[in-house]
């Protein structure tokens, strides 16, 4: 093969893989006329048959075609979700839920209060932010904004949330209020406060961060606060999207988020500190995914980790139990005991199994 051939077999790839982005653009946007007529009709965005069927399609094409499988599959996977994702944006659009309203974030500048901001934006939301690192004039016309907004979310660590809270109470503002705080215990009391004060106010908690574009891969949860109509209000924020909505009482908040992030994000931070200082020359699947894991965990604010381990008042009892299953490991690695270690592992079985305490 001469350096003639070499390149005209790579422009023909070139000009193949131009085609196939065009291709799926073009998917893209047919999806979205599909979920068009979806809204027509009131029918849900995702309908999980239609992307099985689609997935099977795929690996049979791909058989016919000499393809491997799971490459036709993984590439149609990654279409069907820029699809869902087109179409939960047009949904959010055509909602309109804050056409003609205004909202104002406090704590707007940082990463989750930024996702927020386009969040609400994209949904007809007048939107500023109100913080310290925003610039003047936003600053301004939110502080203005403050009392009389329809919205407005305090992306603020808890403490501050607090004070804000009691300092409103004097004189609270018209609009609903919602905090987006991982830790609700030092919220409880003065929720109640601004509440008896004449303020509107729902406790959320989004199980995700702001890197998320995909929200059916995510959970909401409404806390309940005393105040239904403030929490319907809250949640008709995210009913337009594919987000899973839960709903639970204020005060058992945090005894779940004890497992769910306490217990998840320190188990990740652990397994960080205890690789060697050294990259090994090879790498399991297992070790990848941990270290992927590890990896985004680490990344984060410091400050907002330690806030969900310290401030949780439920999390030493989760660490706890994680330094006992660690000590169990380790009596029965050194006492050469296998039937120990396999009481272990069903042990770990029994409670990631479905229907288990993990699930």
């Amino acid at each position: 093969m001469t350096p003639a051939d070499l390149d005209a077999l790579r422009e023909q790839i070139r000009k193949l893989d131009e085609e196939i982005v065009a291709r799926a653009a073009e998917r893209v946007e047919l999806a979205r006329r599909v979920g068009e007529l979806k809204r027509e009709r009131s029918l849900p965005t995702v309908d999980f048959g239609q992307e099985r069927l689609v997935l099977e399609r795929a690996r049979a094409a791909a058989l016919e075609r000499g393809l491997a499988p799971g490459v036709a599959e993984e590439m149609l996977a990654q279409l069907i979700r820029a699809s869902v994702i087109a179409q939960d944006l047009d949904r959010l659009r055509h909602a309109a839920v804050g056409a003609g309203r205004k909202a104002v974030v406090v704590g707007g500048a940082g990463r989750m209060g930024r996702w927020l901001t386009k969040f609400l934006a994209a949904q007809g939301f007048d939107v500023g932010i109100l913080d310290p690192a925003a610039p003047a004039g936003e600053n301004s016309w939110s502080s203005d904004a403050l009392r009389s907004a329809d919205l407005v979310i305090c992306a603020t660590p808890p403490a501050a949330t607090a004070a804000l809270y009691r300092e409103w109470a004097a004189a609270p503002p018209a609009g609903l209020v919602v905090d987006i705080a991982s830790i609700k215990t030092p919220l409880i009391e003065p929720i109640q406060v601004l509440r008896r004060a004449g303020g509107r106010v729902a406790s959320i908690h989004p199980m995700f961060g702001p890197s998320v574009v995909l929200l059916r891969e995510a959970d909401v949860v409404i806390c309940e606060t005393g105040d239904a109509e403030a929490g319907k209000g809250a949640e008709e924020l995210f009913r337009s999207t594919t987000a899973r909505i839960v709903r639970m009482p204020i005060e058992e908040h945090d005894r779940v988020m004890a497992d769910v992030l306490s217990l998840a994000h320190a188990t990740a931070i652990a397994f960080a500190c205890a690789l060697p200082g050294a990259e090994h020359p090879v790498r399991s699947t297992t070790f990848q995914a941990l270290e992927a894991l590890a990896a985004a965990v680490v990344r984060e604010s410091p400050d907002v980790y330690y806030e969900v381990q310290a401030g949780n008042p439920h999390s030493a009892a989760a660490l706890e139990r994680m330094r006992a299953s660690l000590e169990r490991i380790v009596t029965a690695v050194r006492g050469q005991d296998a039937a120990g270690f396999k009481a272990i592992l069903d042990t770990g079985r029994a409670r990631v199994a479905p229907g288990g305490p993990g699930s």
